[in-house]
Order: C-alpha cells, then sequence, then structure tokens
C-alpha cells in the first residue's frame, strides 16, 4: 500500500482514538522513520525502556506492527502494518456483517477478538464460561430471593420493573455455553472470517518476499538465474513459496475440516447431537484450545465488497434482482480469500496454470435465496413474441478484454481491432433476427393495450383492452429473469459462461464501480459540466481548445475557466507540445487530458484529510466538554443522567452525542468511498 503524509496522519489519529497517545506516538515516529530498533525508537521518541515495551506489546497484540530479527544479530526491528491500523476504521462494518451473516452471538465473538486484537481459544473459553457462571449465580441468587416466582420475574413479565432494573437483575446470554462458542468460531473459521496466527503472522510482505528469494536463490550455482527459462522459473518457485506461507493461516480450517467442518458432515453432526439431546449446532469439532486466532481482515473486504455490489445492483436494477445477486455473490465468495490480486504471489507463466474462475449455476442459487423472497417483484411482463431468445440465452465463454486507448487511433482510421472482428463475429447471427424493443403492450402499462375511440387523441374517450393473465411461472424461471437482467446490464454484474452457470468478473466489475464513484466526486466538485468535459476527454483522449470547443458545446471562455478550475483541483491534466525544435511557449500549443490514476490518487488524498479533519473536529468537541463527559464517567452517575445531573448538562451532553454520530457517520461514508477506489 502507497502511505502518502494524510494516510499515515489518519492511521496515527485512529490509533490514537482508540488505543490512547503512548500507542499512538510509537506508531508515528514508525511512520515516519521507517523501519526502526528499540533504541532508535527512544532516540526519536524520547521514552524510556518500559514505556516503549508496553507500547510495542500492544500494537503486538492488535496487529498493527511488523518485526524482523536479522539471522546472526540480537537487534529486532519493528515497522508499522498500515493496512491493519486503517482497517480499524471498519470495526463497525465488519461487526454489522457478521452479525447479519451469523448472528448477534458471532458478533459478540467477534467483538471480543477485535477488542483483544488476538486471543487463544482456551483463554476465549474461559473468559465465556466465568461470564456463564457469573450469570447463572446471580439468577440461582434471584431465585433463593423469590422461591415461588412471585417477586422481580413474575413483575418483569407484566411489564412494571423499570428497563434499568430489568438489565442488572436478569442480563442478555448471548452465549449460554462453551459448546456454542466453539461452534461459532469453526464456523466463523470455516468462512475464514478468523485466521490462525503462525510464525511468519508478523513478517512484513517485503521480508517475506526476500527470504524466499534468498532461498531459492541459493539452490542455483554462482547463485545467479541466467537463461529467460530460469529466469521463469525462478519465479514460479517463488509465488509457489509465498502461496505455501500464505495456506499458513489456513491451516485451523483445513484441521476442522478433516474433523468433520464440511458441509454434508456438519449437517450429519447436527442430526446426531439432536439426538442425543445436546442443541442443534452446538457440537464440539474439537478446537485446539492453545491455537492462537486473529481477524482475517482482506476476507472482511471481500463480504463487505459483496455488500457494495449489492447495493450498486439494487441503485441500477432493483432490490429484488440485488438480493439474487447477493446469493451469487454469496456462492462464489466462498472460495475467494482477497479483494485483489497480487502480483507476485499470483503469478503464472502458463494460462492453463492458472486456477478456474468459479462458477455457480442456477440450481445452487435457487438453493440458498430464501423462500420468503418474491422473485415475481421487479420484472417486466412483455410480450414473449417481442424478446430475442438468441440475444437473452447469449453465452459468453470468455472474461472480457481490457479496452486501451490505443486502439482509438485505428477506430477513427477504419481498422478494427482483434477484439473488435471477434465481437463482430459473435453479434452476427443475432443482428440478422427479427429483434424488436421490448415494451410492456402498445402504450400501456403491465400488459395492457390502450387504444383510442374516435375522440380519443383529445381525450374524451378511450377504451382500454386488458390481455388475460398469464400463465403462473415457475420460481426456477422467475430467478432465471433476475439473473439474466445482470448479466445485460452495461455494468456486467454477472456473467452468463454456460447453461445456467455464471460467474462475476470483479475486476472489470469494479473498474466501472470505481469510474461511476469517481465521476459523482467529480460532479460534486465541478458541477454538470465539468463531468461532461471529463466524460469526453476520457472519450477522445488528448484534445487541444479548438477540438474542446467544437465538441462540448460551451462558450470558449466558460470551458477555459472550467478547465483551469478542474486542473486546480487535480482532476485534468494539459501537456505542452512545441511546434518548433526550440521549445517557446508562446508557440507551443496545450493538450488536456484526462488521467484517471492521477483523479483517483487526487480524490483519495481528499478523504483522508476529510477524516483526519473529522477526527480533529471530534477531539476538539471533547475538550470543550470535558467538565460534562468528566461528570458523566463517574460510577456514581453513569447510567442515571437523567436524574443525577441539572438539565443544562443533560443538553449539552446531548448534543455532544449527536455531533460525535454525525462525525463518526461521515467517517464511515467517506471509508465507503476509499474501499471502491483502493480496496475492492
Amino acid at each position: 500500500m502507497l502511505v502518502t503524509a494524510p494516510l499515515a496522519e489518519f492511521c496515527a489519529l485512529m490509533i490514537d482514538e482508540i488505543y490512547g497517545e503512548l500507542p499512538s506516538r510509537i506508531y508515528a515516529s514508525l511512520l515516519m522513520r521507517g523501519r526502526s530498533t528499540i533504541q532508535q525508537l527512544a532516540g526519536d521518541t524520547g521514552m524510556n525502556a518500559r514505556q516503549l515495551r508496553h507500547g510495542l506489546a500492544l500494537l503486538l497484540q492488535h496487529n498493527l506492527l511488523y518485526y524482523h530479527l536479522d539471522t546472526g544479530s540480537p537487534q529486532c526491528f519493528y515497522e508499522a502494518n498500515v493496512e491493519h491500523a486503517y482497517n480499524l476504521t471498519r470495526t463497525g462494518k465488519i461487526l454489522e456483517m457478521v452479525e447479519e451473516s451469523f448472528g448477534p452471538a458471532a458478533k459478540d465473538v467477534m467483538q471480543t477478538i477485535i477488542l483483544t486484537g488476538q486471543a487463544r481459544v482456551g483463554d476465549l473459553v474461559d473468559a465465556y464460561q466465568k461470564r456463564i457462571d457469573r450469570v447463572n449465580r446471580a439468577m440461582e441468587a434471584l431465585k433463593a430471593e423469590d422461591p415461588f416466582g412471585n417477586g422481580a420475574d413474575s413483575h418483569e413479565l407484566n411489564g412494571d420493573t423499570p428497563p434499568e432494573t430489568k438489565s442488572e437483575k436478569k442480563p442478555d446470554l448471548l452465549i449460554s455455553s462453551t459448546a456454542q462458542l466453539k461452534s461459532i468460531i469453526c464456523r466463523l473459521v470455516d468462512a475464514e472470517l478468523l485466521d490462525a496466527v503462525h510464525k511468519t503472522t508478523y513478517e512484513s510482505p517485503e521480508d517475506l518476499l526476500a527470504m524466499f528469494e534468498a532461498e531459492i536463490l541459493a539452490t542455483y550455482p554462482g547463485k545467479e538465474v541466467k537463461g529467460n527459462k530460469a529466469k521463469a522459473e525462478y519465479k514460479d518457485r517463488v509465488a509457489e513459496a509465498l502461496r505455501k506461507d500464505r495456506s499458513g493461516s489456513k491451516s485451523l480450517k483445513r484441521k476442522l475440516e478433516q474433523n468433520g467442518l464440511s458441509a454434508k458432515r456438519r449437517k450429519l453432526f447436527d442430526g446426531a447431537a439432536s439426538a442425543s439431546g445436546t442443541p442443534d449446532g452446538e457440537l464440539d469439532l474439537g478446537v485446539d484450545p492453545n491455537q492462537v486466532i486473529c481477524i482475517n481482515y482482506e476476507k472482511c473486504l471481500v463480504d463487505l465488497r459483496n455488500r457494495r455490489l449489492m447495493q450498486f445492483s439494487a441503485d441500477i436494477i432493483g432490490t429484488t434482482t440485488s438480493w439474487v445477486y447477493g446469493s451469487l455473490l454469496k456462492l462464489l465468495s466462498k472460495d475467494v480469500s482477497r479483494c485483489r490480486d497480487d502480483p507476485i504471489i499470483d503469478h503464472y507463466e502458463k494460462d492453463d496454470e492458472r486456477p478456474v474462475p468459479v462458477v455457480v449455476t442456477t440450481a445452487q442459487i435457487l438453493d440458498t435465496i430464501k423462500t420468503g423472497l418474491d422473485l415475481s417483484v421487479g420484472l417486466g411482463k412483455v410480450d414473449a413474441l417481442k424478446i430475442s431468445t438468441a440475444a437473452a440465452e447469449k453465452i459468453t465463454a470468455q472474461a472480457p478484454r481490457k479496452k486501451f486507448f490505443i486502439d482509438v487511433q485505428a477506430e477513427v482510421e477504419g481498422d478494427a481491432t482483434s477484439d473488435e472482428e471477434e465481437e463482430e463475429e459473435d453479434v452476427k447471427p443475432i443482428m440478422d433476427l427479427d429483434y424488436r424493443p421490448a415494451t410492456n403492450g402498445v402504450n400501456g402499462v403491465n400488459g395492457t393495450h390502450v387504444t383510442s375511440g374516435a375522440n380519443g387523441v383529445n381525450g374524451t374517450s378511450s377504451k382500454v383492452k386488458v390481455e388475460p393473465r398469464e400463465r403462473r411461472v415457475d420460481r426456477r424461471t422467475q430467478l432465471r429473469h433476475h439473473l439474466l437482467l445482470l448479466s445485460e446490464s452495461t455494468q456486467g454484474f454477472i456473467r452468463h459462461c454456460g447453461v445456467d452457470e455464471w460467474t462475476v468478473d470483479f475486476e472489470p466489475l469494479m473498474r466501472a464501480l470505481r469510474q461511476v464513484e469517481l465521476d459523482s466526486a467529480i460532479e460534486n466538485t465541478a458541477g454538470r459540466e465539468g463531468i461532461r468535459l471529463v466524460r469526453m476527454l476520457r472519450a477522445k483522449g488528448k484534445l487541444d481548445e479548438k477540438a474542446i470547443v467544437g465538441i462540448c458545446l460551451m462558450r470558449k471562455a466558460d470551458m477555459l475557466k472550467k478547465l483551469a478550475e478542474m486542473q486546480k483541483a487535480g482532476f485534468v491534466q494539459t501537456q505542452e507540445v512545441p511546434r518548433e525544435a526550440k521549445a517557446d511557449v508562446k508557440k507551443s500549443f496545450f493538450l488536456w487530458y484526462f488521467d484517471p490514476e492521477m483523479a483517483l490518487e487526487r480524490v483519495l488524498d481528499v478523504a483522508y484529510k476529510t477524516m483526519i479533519h473529522s477526527l480533529q473536529v471530534l477531539d476538539m468537541l471533547r475538550e470543550e466538554n470535558q467538565v460534562v463527559l468528566s461528570l458523566v464517567k463517574r460510577t456514581d452517575v453513569k447510567g442515571q443522567e437523567e436524574g443525577k445531573l441539572p438539565k443544562f448538562y443533560i443538553d449539552k451532553y446531548a448534543q455532544f452525542l449527536k455531533h460525535e454520530r454525525m462525525l463518526l457517520a461521515q467517517i464511515h461514508r467517506v471509508d465507503d468511498l476509499v474501499a471502491v477506489l483502493r480496496d475492492y
């Protein structure tokens, strides 16, 4: 990840917000100085050895640092883990996603692991067992006070006990047994949301790459790689070593699969547990109590990307289709470990060595969709004769190729590229069909035909002819209609790759989504005229002022003003082209062009600064309301603010909470943009 100054400042502020000033100062020093030892950190931060050890231990506990030990040297080098530090912003989204997928009990376990950073399974079991015992003792004490059940419990059933008394006397216990806890851990490990901590977890990617390259290079004579064939073999061996190391975090999942965590065997185990009297889903599958587990943020980002794509499809097509799309993405994501491929780890010399794209069938999607979802909603009613079946059922076996601007010259001169020739061959048989645009009837709605009478033009009279109700369509056909809507969309949500087989090409799809988000950011900054100029430059390439005036249909003064405004914002760039060998500004002309990469970096830079400003404003509000916050934190006031504090302090505290929620919500909204532009 490219670490810019705004990103480094935001990560340091996030650590200060959550863990305090001591680890934040150490982290900021590592971001500024780079890899450092304890002695170097002591000189940069002015802390003593005890404070440094405490801060480094906290950062290592929460996976916010890398460390490296050189062979033959006692020095330990520490390095900041920027990705995990930024992912602290997405804690709330991850917990919400886990609650939707696995329930509130799994959310509680996930929240406990996030708060501890990493934990042994045995320590988690002991902590939850102590909590269960404490609640059981409290309930036994209540029963001893009221053995006939006519006291507090009867009042609670009648609704007479105040809410705070209910929560004190009968706390909410989401996990009632350690077997349920182990079952939840198994399900989270099976979904790859939890990973096992292994020996290279705290090694930075650069150190891992250097270590494997040195080991593999030592096997070659003279420690040199000569020849194209040997270089290709060397790259493959390095990539294979990195893939093997990455699979080390999935060791716990493989052990659980061997013990019966696969889908079919888990159903058999659950049935056996129910027959023996054990509650469903609470069978212990042999989790090692000494295993240390942590959050797998890469897999969490995959699930968050699925939610964002569901929202994107709902905005473009409809809500019902988005739920169908979500079920398809859930099936595809079981074998997707991260959002973006690594150029080194995912390097394959031959195409036949690449992993086969994951494909799901219509039957699998139908089994996953909830039965309560009405698939007839969101589908238009069109006459069957007005649908081109060949065009709708077109199968695209290969993923679409990326088009480059270098092909624009060939298009202008009339030469077709190889990709265009292939597309024309695929389209020819479809264009020969008698295809007519589909409409909802002639001029009616939902299959009704409206025919005007003698005076129907003036609206005096009209006859409405309602067609007979069509035969009922089965659920599988309705599902296929939604899938065909997704495959025919211009965004390319899914690809129809075989007979009743579907897949998703994430790279071009996310490229389209990034373009939508980037256009939205440009429009919010430069207005409708600005986004029109950007789209024109994106389509045509580099243009001079005369060409832009002839296309954009704007006055030259307004156009130049808008282009200068967007150049200042970093959205468009200029290139000087001298007319003579000797460069002269007066005799040169300038080409305007749009660089999506530079515009994306500019938007990300502004996003980081916006989140930094939000955290700084929040810190300022806390200083202004320090008196009120100190009163609320008192143990004799906490939970009883209305009865213990004056109305002035209560109103001021409520106003502070409102501003705090608004600032945190703004950070989460900006993070949605950062995730689309950088991580997904």
